[in-house]
């Protein structure tokens, strides 16, 4: 490395210390904290109160479509705008604050004309992913260049078991309030009390210890290490056989994943008439079982390899549309929460990371924001396939196709682990090449 690349380099904290590394765990553990319970107050019950303000079948699909289809613009348009920061912290500091900020604007709602609110209420649902998504890609990129790859593992498992625990009490919380007070009362105290808890969760998040260029401002890349960095062409992307495979597979993954949030709305609310307060006890339970299950994943994936953790975990995420059908009481859906939990745990815990492990470190932030926009795109078209499907047969209907759409994208992750294995194998023959 010439002096030139040494000057611009130098950075403070080391990331590899130990002692900043258990440092950056520790905030991030912290993080996880007060996110949870700012999004467990009052995520479970958007779907609701849109239909407490009037929604339609299409404007609830539209609550999960229109923000990733909003996402997966402001992903890759979030990738050349994180250039502009020295630090990551400080982008996701205020793109945090930013979407928060909506939370105001939503408890807001009861102050214009009755039948104007659902679809305002849509809109605004969508324009918080603008620094929502954004933010999340500057959160991944942070926690990669602060937290090394060894580390990540049970980090990333310790992390996700604090956070389900600590979601279990706003969601009770928050489907009380809006039970029993009169509408919409408990909803407007939801989000403000939301948007105060996430005044914290900034506050925490600033404790990282980043590494910081103190030569030449970043170039125009992703990863914050490396001032070589370009931002890739859609060539040189599309030239990266394994991530573009795990991509792919993930779009499949989560047209069906995303395809069923409205329909699970659809289906407690209109068939099982539910209330807030049962939909607060699906969360729970699920949380406890995610609890619960975080290390054994973490485990299976230190032994078998990320990969093939997450086809098992979304083998058993495709029952779930299947399970929910098959419930004719609300309890039996708490009930069926548990296997609920248990896999989504796993899929969202190796979801991140193998894609964390599948994207180059030369341009990361870059690699992470197109595959983020790839798979919203999926998430967008999902829910307007499962409204359609609802109208044209019926929940049933729409639900068993979503879990075959599951299915498929958990065959392609076991087909996407086999052939990982299979290079690093012939890797090693060959003297260690890397995939």
């Amino acid at each position: 490395m010439s002096s030139q690349q040494q000057s611009e380099l130098e950075f403070d904290p080391k990331p590899e210390d130990r002692s900043v590394v258990r440092h950056n765990i520790r905030v991030n553990n912290m993080h996880g904290i007060w996110e949870s319970l700012a999004l467990n107050l009052y995520s479970p019950f958007l779907g609701l109160l849109a239909i407490r303000l009037g929604a339609s079948n299409f404007q609830v699909a539209l609550i999960t479509a229109l923000p990733a289809a909003v996402s997966s613009v402001a992903s890759l348009a979030g990738a050349a705008f994180l250039r502009l920061f020295e630090r990551k912290k400080s982008a996701a500091c205020w793109l945090i604050m930013a979407n928060r900020a909506f939370l105001l604007a939503i408890a807001a709602l009861p102050l214009i004309p009755q039948e104007k609110q659902a679809w305002v209420f849509v809109g605004l649902v969508a324009l918080m992913n603008v620094p929502g998504a954004i933010s999340h890609i500057a959160w991944q990129s942070l926690v990669a260049d602060t937290i090394p790859k060894e580390y990540r593992g049970d980090a990333f498992a310790e992390r996700s078991r604090l956070v389900t625990a600590v979601g279990i009490i706003p969601a009770l919380l928050g489907g009380y309030l809006c039970d029993s007070m009169s509408f919409p009362i408990g909803y407007q105290l939801v989000f403000v009390a939301a948007f105060l808890v996430s005044l914290v969760e900034v506050s925490v998040l600033s404790k990282f210890r980043e590494p910081r260029r103190v030569g030449n401002p970043p170039a125009a890349g992703g990863g914050s290490l490396d001032p070589e960095a370009g931002r890739p062409t859609l060539a040189q992307v599309l030239a990266n056989r394994g991530y573009v495979s795990f991509t792919l597979k993930a779009m499949i993954f989560y047209l069906g994943w995303m395809m069923s949030q409205p329909l699970f709305t659809i289906y407690y609310v209109r068939v099982l008439e539910c209330g807030s307060l049962w939909v607060a006890v699906f969360s729970v339970v699920a949380s406890i079982a995610r609890y619960l299950s975080f290390p054994k994943w973490s485990r299976r994936a230190a032994k078998k390899g990320n990969a093939w953790a997450l086809a098992a975990a979304t083998a058993g995420m495709a029952l779930t549309p299947v399970m929910v059908a098959m419930s004719p009481w609300a309890w039996l859906v708490a009930v069926f929460n548990v296997s609920m939990g248990y896999f989504t745990s796993g899929t969202t815990l190796l979801m991140l990371n193998t894609l964390l492990e599948m994207v180059p470190e030369k341009n990361r932030t870059s690699f992470i924001a197109y595959h983020n926009s790839a798979v919203n795109l999926s998430s967008f078209i999902g829910p307007i396939v499962g409204k359609t499907l609802v109208d044209s047969f019926d929940i049933y209907w729409a639900l068993g196709i979503s879990a075959m759409i599951r299915a498929a994208g958990s065959i392609g992750f076991f087909l996407l682990a086999r052939t990982l294995m299979s290079d690093r194998r012939h890797a090693g023959a060959r003297g260690g090449e890397s995939f």
